[in-house]
Protein backbone atom coordinates (compact mmCIF):
# COMPACT_ATOMS: atom_id res chain seq x y z
CA UNK A 1 0.00 0.00 0.00
CA UNK A 2 2.85 2.34 -0.89
CA UNK A 3 1.67 5.54 -2.54
CA UNK A 4 3.46 8.21 -4.56
CA UNK A 5 3.13 11.85 -3.55
CA UNK A 6 3.21 14.82 -5.94
CA UNK A 7 7.00 15.36 -5.57
CA UNK A 8 7.85 11.70 -6.38
CA UNK A 9 8.47 10.70 -2.74
CA UNK A 10 6.94 7.37 -1.85
CA UNK A 11 4.84 7.21 1.30
CA UNK A 12 3.28 4.56 3.48
CA UNK A 13 0.21 5.88 5.25
CA UNK A 14 1.45 9.37 6.27
CA UNK A 15 5.18 8.54 6.52
CA UNK A 16 7.71 9.22 3.78
CA UNK A 17 9.79 6.24 2.64
CA UNK A 18 13.55 6.61 2.27
CA UNK A 19 16.03 4.14 0.82
CA UNK A 20 18.84 5.58 2.95
CA UNK A 21 18.94 7.48 6.23
CA UNK A 22 18.98 11.28 5.69
CA UNK A 23 21.94 13.13 7.17
CA UNK A 24 21.33 14.21 10.76
CA UNK A 25 18.52 11.72 11.26
CA UNK A 26 18.62 8.73 13.60
CA UNK A 27 16.98 5.33 13.64
CA UNK A 28 14.20 5.26 16.25
CA UNK A 29 14.36 1.87 17.94
CA UNK A 30 11.70 2.72 20.53
CA UNK A 31 8.88 1.45 18.35
CA UNK A 32 8.34 -1.21 15.76
CA UNK A 33 7.77 -0.51 12.12
CA UNK A 34 4.41 -1.06 10.45
CA UNK A 35 6.16 -1.93 7.16
CA UNK A 36 8.41 -4.98 6.72
CA UNK A 37 12.02 -4.14 5.91
CA UNK A 38 11.76 -0.57 7.17
CA UNK A 39 12.60 1.16 10.46
CA UNK A 40 11.29 4.42 11.84
CA UNK A 41 13.71 7.31 11.70
CA UNK A 42 13.45 10.77 13.22
CA UNK A 43 15.14 14.11 12.84
CA UNK A 44 15.81 14.20 16.58
CA UNK A 45 12.98 16.55 17.50
CA UNK A 46 9.70 15.69 19.15
CA UNK A 47 6.75 15.48 16.79
CA UNK A 48 5.00 17.90 19.15
CA UNK A 49 7.71 20.49 18.44
CA UNK A 50 7.68 20.19 14.67
CA UNK A 51 9.86 17.11 14.41
CA UNK A 52 9.53 14.73 11.50
CA UNK A 53 9.29 10.94 11.31
CA UNK A 54 9.73 8.74 8.30
CA UNK A 55 10.42 5.14 7.34
CA UNK A 56 13.85 4.12 6.08
CA UNK A 57 14.97 0.80 4.61
CA UNK A 58 16.35 -1.28 7.43
CA UNK A 59 20.13 -1.54 7.62
CA UNK A 60 19.65 -4.93 9.22
CA UNK A 61 18.19 -6.23 5.95
CA UNK A 62 21.32 -5.69 3.86
CA UNK A 63 21.09 -1.97 3.14
CA UNK A 64 24.69 -1.39 4.34
CA UNK A 65 26.03 0.16 1.14
CA UNK A 66 24.43 3.56 1.74
CA UNK A 67 23.56 4.66 5.24
CA UNK A 68 23.19 8.40 4.65
CA UNK A 69 21.93 10.69 1.92
CA UNK A 70 22.89 14.33 1.64
CA UNK A 71 19.84 16.47 0.99
CA UNK A 72 21.41 19.84 0.32
CA UNK A 73 18.11 21.72 0.30
CA UNK A 74 17.08 20.34 3.72
CA UNK A 75 20.44 19.87 5.46
CA UNK A 76 22.51 22.81 4.23
CA UNK A 77 22.45 24.49 7.66
CA UNK A 78 23.27 21.32 9.59
CA UNK A 79 26.81 20.36 10.56
CA UNK A 80 27.99 17.09 9.08
CA UNK A 81 29.07 14.57 11.68
CA UNK A 82 32.39 12.80 11.29
CA UNK A 83 32.20 9.00 11.31
CA UNK A 84 33.41 7.26 14.46
CA UNK A 85 36.87 5.78 14.00
CA UNK A 86 37.64 2.18 14.90
CA UNK A 87 40.05 3.36 17.62
CA UNK A 88 37.29 5.30 19.34
CA UNK A 89 34.97 2.30 19.24
CA UNK A 90 37.58 0.08 20.89
CA UNK A 91 38.18 2.55 23.74
CA UNK A 92 34.67 2.14 25.15
CA UNK A 93 34.57 -0.27 28.08
CA UNK A 94 31.20 -1.41 29.37
CA UNK A 95 30.96 -0.60 33.11
CA UNK A 96 30.00 -4.14 34.09
CA UNK A 97 31.16 -3.82 37.71
CA UNK A 98 29.03 -0.69 38.22
CA UNK A 99 26.01 -2.32 36.58
CA UNK A 100 26.50 -5.47 38.67
CA UNK A 101 26.78 -3.43 41.90
CA UNK A 102 23.58 -1.57 41.03
CA UNK A 103 21.77 -4.85 40.35
CA UNK A 104 23.00 -6.27 43.67
CA UNK A 105 21.84 -3.20 45.60
CA UNK A 106 18.41 -3.42 43.99
CA UNK A 107 18.22 -7.13 44.84
CA UNK A 108 19.28 -6.46 48.44
CA UNK A 109 16.64 -3.75 48.74
CA UNK A 110 13.96 -6.13 47.44
CA UNK A 111 15.16 -8.88 49.78
CA UNK A 112 15.02 -6.51 52.76
CA UNK A 113 11.45 -5.52 51.84
CA UNK A 114 10.46 -9.20 51.75
CA UNK A 115 12.08 -9.87 55.14
CA UNK A 116 10.35 -6.84 56.69
CA UNK A 117 7.04 -8.07 55.30
CA UNK A 118 7.64 -11.53 56.79
CA UNK A 119 8.44 -9.92 60.15
CA UNK A 120 5.12 -8.06 60.04
CA UNK A 121 3.36 -11.37 59.31
CA UNK A 122 5.19 -12.93 62.27
CA UNK A 123 4.00 -10.07 64.49
CA UNK A 124 0.38 -10.38 63.29
CA UNK A 125 0.30 -14.16 63.67
CA UNK A 126 2.09 -14.05 67.02
CA UNK A 127 5.10 -16.06 65.83
CA UNK A 128 8.63 -15.64 67.18
CA UNK A 129 10.54 -13.10 65.07
CA UNK A 130 13.89 -14.18 66.51
CA UNK A 131 13.34 -17.74 65.33
CA UNK A 132 12.68 -16.46 61.80
CA UNK A 133 15.87 -14.36 61.85
CA UNK A 134 17.86 -17.36 63.17
CA UNK A 135 16.58 -19.46 60.28
CA UNK A 136 17.67 -16.80 57.79
CA UNK A 137 21.13 -16.56 59.38
CA UNK A 138 21.47 -20.32 59.28
CA UNK A 139 20.52 -20.35 55.61
CA UNK A 140 23.05 -17.63 54.73
CA UNK A 141 25.79 -19.28 56.80
CA UNK A 142 25.20 -22.58 55.00
CA UNK A 143 26.78 -21.14 51.85
CA UNK A 144 30.25 -22.67 51.53
CA UNK A 145 32.62 -20.32 49.69
CA UNK A 146 35.87 -21.98 50.76
CA UNK A 147 36.58 -23.74 47.44
CA UNK A 148 35.16 -20.94 45.23
CA UNK A 149 32.49 -23.22 43.83
CA UNK A 150 29.73 -21.51 45.82
CA UNK A 151 28.24 -24.77 47.02
CA UNK A 152 25.03 -24.29 48.93
CA UNK A 153 23.95 -26.90 51.40
CA UNK A 154 20.22 -26.99 51.12
CA UNK A 155 18.72 -27.00 54.59
CA UNK A 156 15.99 -29.46 55.34
CA UNK A 157 12.79 -27.48 55.41
CA UNK A 158 10.54 -30.15 56.89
Amino acid sequence: MVEQQNNNIATYKEWELYNVLPLGWKIDLTCGSPLFGYDFCTDGKSIFNGGKRALVKSIRNGNEEAKFIDKKEENSDKIKEEPIKEEQKKQFVFPSKTVNNLARKKFQEQLLKEIKFDLIVCEIEGWDKKEYIKELKKLINSIDISDNKNKIQQPTLF
